[in-house]
């Protein structure tokens, strides 16, 4: 892969950390394409610069052996004293979105060494654990904030200031309208005894709305200066929810399907539902990711 967290830039001067070393390179970037014929790492040693300085910006992730490999001089990556292992880059990557990518497409290294020195295995003795609870808390903010962002439909570039704040505030408001709707609906279903499967629909979709609206109003309470700051809870809190929605997601899914093949649904009902269930894949697709990388971090974090 493209990207080496031991990669360093100061000023114009180039250094690779690797085994916590300190060494002056010359990088250059090279497709990933190049290394694609690479399928055990006793192959490393055809791509092995003779020179000791050169850094090819790559690595190679070993997944029989488990552990990464420094492509231009043919050697593990190790930080802290510990060999990075396949799987943490892996997790590493799940933090790394596509701002954090320079032009040539090379993963942010800054990204990915902090990722191994706070929450991986190279963070052992590094960190206190009320400095690893801080960065915890920064992770699950920046994350859950740029979530609440794509959910509301916020266009900005910063997520900080009351005018993202208010944006956000009006979505919930929204939500919450749309939520009173399908309870209303869902009262006259049951006052008419209407079909089992439909009225349960209705309110998964009830509960739903709700969840989202319980999640954004949490992300937003994350700017609230608190006396006592419960990181570990706030994240376990958000993992929570986003699993819920995830399986109110399949819930809805299964019924909407069962009552298309009875056919049991009206045209209107239909329409109406099928712009709702657009919405609801998005909202899905957007959870089960959130899920991964939320759960990476408190699986990390827990003791």
């Amino acid at each position: 892969m493209k990207g080496c967290p031991c990669y360093r830039q100061f000023g114009d001067e180039k250094v690779c950390l690797n085994y916590d070393d300190v060494v002056p390179i010359n990088a250059i970037s090279i497709d990933p394409s190049f290394f694609e014929q690479i399928n055990h790492i006793e192959e490393l040693a055809e791509f092995k610069s003779d020179k000791e300085s050169m850094c090819y910006l790559s690595m190679y992730l070993d997944r029989k052996g488990g552990f990464c490999y420094c492509i231009s001089q043919g050697q593990k990556i190790n930080i802290n004293k510990m060999d990075v292992r396949a799987a943490e880059i892996d997790s590493a990557l799940q933090f790394v979105t596509t701002t954090d990518r320079n032009r040539d497409g090379v993963v942010c290294s800054d990204c990915l060494y902090k990722y191994l020195r706070t929450l991986g295995q190279a963070s052992d003795g590094y960190l206190t654990d009320s400095e690893r609870e801080e960065i915890v808390a920064s992770y699950v903010k920046d994350i859950s904030t740029r979530m609440a962002a794509e959910l509301s439909g916020y266009s900005e570039t910063s997520y900080s200031g009351e005018k993202y704040e208010q944006h956000v505030r009006s979505y919930i408001k929204k939500l919450n309208q749309t939520r009173t709707q399908w309870m209303s609906l869902t009262m006259k279903l049951r006052e008419k005894n209407g079909d089992k499967i439909l009225t349960e629909l209705v309110d998964h979709y009830r509960a739903l709305y709700r969840l989202e609206a319980i999640f954004l109003f949490q992300v937003l309470s994350l700017n609230e200066p608190l006396d006592e700051s419960d990181s570990l809870g706030t994240l376990r809190f958000m993992v929570g929810i986003s699993e819920k929605v995830i399986q109110l997601s399949d819930m809805i899914r299964e019924k909407t399907l069962d009552l298309l093949e009875r056919k049991a649904l009206s045209v209107d009902l239909q329409e109406s539902l099928r712009k709702h269930s657009e919405k609801r894949k998005e909202t899905e697709y957007k959870f089960s990711n959130l899920v991964k990388v939320l759960g990476e971090i408190s699986a990390q974090s827990s003791p």
